[in-house]
């Protein structure tokens, strides 16, 4: 299969509100000149988060990587690295600006774990040809002493932030610093933000879905870990839709940090939901087509908001059986929703907030339950209780079945 950049629909809600932000200037930034060989000590004593997992979500091919090579060499001036200091560890970092170029420095000197780039020659060189096919080793040779020297004594510029005061900040200075033509996922930095069994859990399930694969037409796992986010997303409105507060970036933080927490006694009940949403993933690339499952008509995009709402239903064993019992009949409900205005405003760049989510949930839901002629709960707005400081406005549901 081939690996098709496909197009998504990005959601509009990182926006923060004055209490939020007054705290940003607790935050430290510390520059300093690090030399390759200072970074890649680092990497290799586990000081950087750069584990198997982010190992395996790798995006530049060795072209790219011998390009950034050879800049170093050539002593070409490079982006620099931005790195946050982990909470209570002193001295280790998470990567929030320069993942590839660390993977880059760590592959080419033979130091990754898991990777088949590990001490990978050079390739396509513009200046120094007379380099290409070179692996670090080779740069050992008494007549390369130069080379070698320039790479390992190459300073890189290297921003550290300290005493950072919130996810919320480290999510700021991510998209900020991601805004260029590879855009990516924020999924990347919560995997770092909240580790834990959980979070190692859906990597490694999101790399063997092969039904995750198909639908975003990839051989491998999706180096801007989109396929994890889809999935937390599922596992998020799966386990707590009723917590939904209208922010799409803290739901999936609080489904993380949440299910870390209580993975020794939800495991078997996460694994199963796991099954369910690749089981339902299955089920609808066989009904829609892999390229047509949550787009918009004549569209290309894939949309995530409206995967949620099919995935969200299929991943019910009874739903499911209606479905592929009757496949025509669940097509002709996908035509009507998709030229539901409400449904189709809901469904646009601005997709967060209970009310779109809602929207979405409740306009798809109740069209398949008329197309399959069956019966099950579609969720519903809950009004928060005058007086009552515990309850709030959002999305109540109880169950599928009446």
């Amino acid at each position: 299969m081939a690996e098709n950049d496909i197009e998504f629909i990005e959601e509009s809600d990182t926006e923060l509100d004055v209490a939020q932000t007054h705290q940003f200037s607790e935050a430290v930034l510390h520059s300093a000149d690090w030399t390759v060989e200072t970074i890649v000590a680092q990497l290799i004593r586990g000081n950087i988060e750069m584990n198997p997992r982010f190992q395996r979500r790798d995006a530049w091919n060795i072209r790219r990587k011998s390009a950034f090579i050879e800049s170093l060499i050539l002593g070409l001036p490079v982006p620099q690295i931005v790195l946050a200091e982990k909470r209570g560890q002193r001295g280790k970092y998470i990567v929030l600006d320069g993942k590839q170029r660390l993977l880059s420095l760590l592959q080419y000197t033979g130091n990754a774990e898991t990777s088949d780039n590990n001490a990978f020659k050079l390739v396509g060189l513009e200046a120094r040809t007379d380099l290409a096919r070179k692996t670090f080793k080779a740069l050992n040779d008494p007549a390369l002493e130069n080379d070698l020297n320039a790479f390992m004594n190459y300073t890189v510029r290297t921003v550290v932030i300290r005493n950072w005061p919130s996810f919320d900040f480290l999510h700021l200075v991510f998209l900020r610093l991601n805004t260029g033509s590879v855009k990516l996922s924020p999924q990347e930095l919560r995997q770092a933000m909240f580790p834990g069994e959980f979070s190692n859990r859906v990597d490694d399930a999101a790399a063997e879905s092969t039904a995750l694969r198909e639908l975003l037409s990839r051989d491998s796992p999706d180096p801007r870990m989109r396929d994890v986010e889809l999935l937390v997303r599922f596992l998020g409105f799966h386990f707590f839709l009723s917590r939904y507060t209208g922010r799409m970036k803290d739901f999936l933080d609080y489904t993380c940090e949440e299910l870390n927490n209580a993975w020794p006694n939800r495991q078997l009940e996460i694994e199963a939901a796991i099954v369910k949403f690749n089981v339902a993933t299955e089920q609808l690339i066989q009904i829609f087509g892999a390229e047509k499952v949550a787009r918009k008509t004549n569209s290309r995009s894939f949309n995530r908001a409206i995967f949620d709402a099919l995935v969200f239903y299929a991943a019910d064993e009874r739903i499911l059986e209606a479905i592929q019992a009757n496949p025509e009949a669940t097509k002709a409900a996908m035509t009507t929703v998709l030229q539901d205005s409400a449904f189709l405003e809901a469904s646009e760049s601005s997709t967060a907030g209970v009310p779109n989510t809602l929207t979405r949930l409740r306009v798809w839901g109740i069209n398949l339950r008329q197309s399959l002629n069956i019966n099950f709960v579609v969720p519903e707005l809950r009004q928060a209780i005058p007086g009552d400081e515990q309850s709030r406005t959002g999305i109540a549901f109880g169950g599928f079945w009446t």
